[in-house]
């Protein structure tokens, strides 16, 4: 486990438990809330995967819709590295 992984890590992770099931939209969102959580600081991986996401959420989202392959994916990430 890494407490402070790179999105590199985490994609290479989600792609091991996954495969190629989930569409990188969802990889995308899933990282970046997870990222948003976890991150430790500006000098932080996580806070990096923030500031270079492709993922754009709306004003009023607030993570994955429930039960969504997102909000799996989200669930995984945190079980691994939160």
């Amino acid at each position: 486990m890494t407490p402070d992984p790179t999105k590199q890590e985490m994609v290479e992770f989600i792609r091991g438990q996954f495969g190629d099931e989930p569409e990188d939209f969802d990889v995308e969102e899933a990282i970046y809330w997870f990222a948003s959580a976890w991150h430790s600081g500006q000098w932080s991986n996580l806070y990096s995967v923030l500031s270079t996401s492709q993922y754009h959420p709306g004003l009023c989202s607030n993570g994955p819709e429930p039960d969504s392959m997102g909000d799996m994916i989200l669930r995984t990430l945190e079980d691994e590295y939160a």
